[in-house]
């Protein structure tokens, strides 16, 4: 099954709010078996949002929009829905009932275009709106499908959870039928080297299939499996994951929603290891994210703003940052803290044509793990210091695990 997303509204093409919809009806509609072959987002404009859902409908067995079904005038998915199919809009008591009783258990009197909601494309099956008032309806078109449900994503995800997965399985006779994936997690390597390493294994049309999708420090790769249940899609996905994770070993730190500071604060606590960190350059981000879990072993945590502030820590003068001067650190920060690691981030930032330069290091010192790293780069400062923060955690981990 072939499906196309359509995100209706002025707000997202203007950037004014992030579409979390498209993504959340991908997963979802995923573990189904329906395929997401198109995404489009469209303005609230007419002859746009038309031509838009007569493309889609053409090429996808199942359409979904989200978005123009409100009370205002800019609200155009059921006059347009309604056009393509060739019906007029009728108007729905009960949906009419239900949209009061949202107002009158609020203490509202409701509007009198909210009357506007209670209209759906002649044929289409309503579907009542229970925590908003926006009801949504399906409707079909030839051999296809239109599904239209709310911009309210408490609203669009409660709608979809309830009413329209249990109705498009039945309708499409799903039962039985998913798509799986897993996603592994890889730091401390490029794109570009990750591509070269496992392109054989990315096929186009192949079950399953793999992707590659990067992000500063981090790099996502998913394998997806198409099968009847969840134990024929395990059975596919396993031996492409055995056989990526042969080719880049280490540098695959999880899997699905892991984060690296998650991996990194499990490992130290496996071990029975508190931690003490020192940083310089690098904004706070490494201490930040070593705070995000309550269950962190961070003991100690020194963010140096700048580098004058850094010889009355080390009782010198003018240090020269390098390898010997972040050993120190981390020795001295494990021992202020009362910790059993210490690690030391530390660098020079300087000014350059094209933005800023890093000569950094970081080194992890502890009574049984030991490792550095140095490094240069360019760029701006929070691509630097977010890169920096997870080169740090990447080698707190690797000296933890070796």
């Amino acid at each position: 099954m072939n499906c196309e997303i359509v995100t209706i509204g002025n707000e997202l093409l203007l950037g004014q709010i992030i579409d979390t919809n498209a993504s959340y009806l991908a997963r979802k509609l995923n573990l189904i078996g329906i395929n997401i072959t198109f995404h489009t987002t469209v303005g609230d404009d007419y002859p746009q949002i038309r031509d838009v859902l007569s493309q889609a409908l053409k090429r996808a067995d199942l359409v979904i929009t989200t978005g123009g079904i409100g009370p205002t005038e800019d609200d155009l998915t059921r006059e347009v829905v309604a056009d393509l199919v060739g019906a007029q809009l009728i108007f729905k008591e009960e949906l009419m009932e239900q949209i009061e009783s949202i107002f009158t258990r609020l203490g509202y009197r409701m509007p009198e275009n909210n009357k506007k909601q209670a209209f759906i494309p002649d044929g289409a099956i309503s579907i009542p709106n229970e925590i908003g008032t926006a009801p949504g309806f399906i409707i079909q078109k030839g051999s296809s499908l239109i599904v239209a449900l709310p911009g309210v994503p408490k609203e669009l995800k409660y709608l979809l959870n309830n009413q329209v997965i249990p109705y498009l399985k039945r309708h499409f006779h799903l039962d039985g039928e998913l798509i799986t994936s897993r996603v592994l997690k890889v730091t401390g390597i490029g794109e570009s080297k990750v591509d070269s390493r496992i392109k054989d294994l990315i096929t186009p049309n192949t079950n399953p299939s793999v992707g590659i999708m990067a992000s500063p420090g981090d790099i996502s790769i998913t394998i997806t499996a198409y099968a009847k249940n969840a134990k024929k899609a395990e059975d596919l996905i396993r031996p492409i994951e055995q056989e990526i994770r042969s080719r880049l070993g280490i540098n695959i730190y999880g899997t699905n929603d892991d984060t690296l500071d998650m991996v990194v604060t499990n490992l130290l606590n496996k071990r029975g290891d508190t931690l003490s960190v020192i940083e310089n350059f690098s904004g706070g981000q490494l201490t930040a994210r070593l705070q995000r879990s309550p269950l962190s072993p961070l003991k100690e945590g020194i963010v140096i703003g700048k580098r004058e502030r850094i010889p009355p820590f080390l009782d010198r003068k003018t240090p020269t940052i390098n390898k010997e001067i972040a050993e120190t650190l981390a020795k001295r920060i494990r021992d202020k803290g009362n910790s059993s690691i210490g690690l030391a981030l530390i660098g020079t930032l300087k000014a350059t044509e094209r933005g800023y330069e890093v000569d950094a290091q970081v080194v992890v010192s502890g009574e049984d793990v030991s490792r550095s790293y140095d490094w240069k780069m360019g760029g701006d400062i929070p691509t630097l210091q977010g890169r920096a923060a997870t080169i740090a955690l990447n080698t707190l981990r690797l000296a933890l695990i070796s």
